[in-house]
């Protein structure tokens, strides 16, 4: 019996689109996020470009509030190696459900508080106020936007929505310079009062938080 042959040029065009189509599915799955949330893989801070660390959802009671990511240029795997680690670091949350400035800022003054080491509070009072008083001036922060907070060794820290820079009245700068308000608040979104399950996502040790990948066919 003959043997047919498939012709060279026929199988090439075959192994190409096997090819191209994995690599639609590689990068599909790639692109899924969390919670519904697509997540980049990369951002650019100071001109440095950082990687996804790890990311999750937060929860307040029964309702997801936000998926929070952690940007760095290095992977970290413990809060301790997040604080130390050298170059510039996000934290990004993408809003799940529609809030209050004011719940936002009570929010954000008990899960500081819970962070924070005896002795620390005291040397942050004048930030900590900054920032209660431009969380309670948003009005209501709505389902779908973007709040970051970029920490930039030798600089301090930088929080934007949606872009656009936040900051207190009167103050001259958006930047909160002291270095101390910059490792508290890696530590107050990775670590405090943040769950065991998200705390493991965001530092790469786990990814029980992401969607489900795009089921083969």
């Amino acid at each position: 019996m003959a043997r047919f042959r498939v012709p060279f040029r026929f199988r090439f065009r075959v192994l190409t689109g096997l090819a191209l189509s994995c690599t639609v599915l590689s990068t599909a799955w790639a692109r899924v996020g969390i919670a519904g949330v697509v997540v980049d893989e990369t951002v650019i801070v100071a001109g440095k470009t950082l990687t996804l660390n790890g990311g999750g959802y937060r929860k307040r009671g029964y309702f997801r509030t936000d998926v929070t990511a952690l940007y760095t240029q290095q992977p970290v795997r413990t809060i301790e190696a997040l604080e130390k680690a050298p170059g510039p670091k996000r934290i990004e949350l993408v809003i799940l459900q529609d809030i209050s400035g004011s719940q936002a800022s009570r929010y954000f003054l008990m899960d500081f508080e819970a962070s924070v080491a005896p002795g620390e509070f005291s040397q942050l009072i004048q930030e900590v106020s900054e920032i209660g008083s431009i969380y309670s001036a948003l009005g209501t922060i709505r389902k779908g936007d973007v709040v970051t907070f970029d920490c930039v060794p030798g600089r301090g820290m930088l929080a934007s929505m949606n872009g656009t820079p936040l900051m207190a009245h009167g103050a001259s700068s958006p930047w909160f310079t002291n270095e101390l308000l910059s490792r508290l608040f890696l530590r107050m979104y990775v670590a405090g009062k943040t769950s065991a399950e998200l705390r493991d996502n965001l530092l790469g040790l786990s990814s029980s938080m992401r969607d489900a990948a795009p089921a083969s066919r």
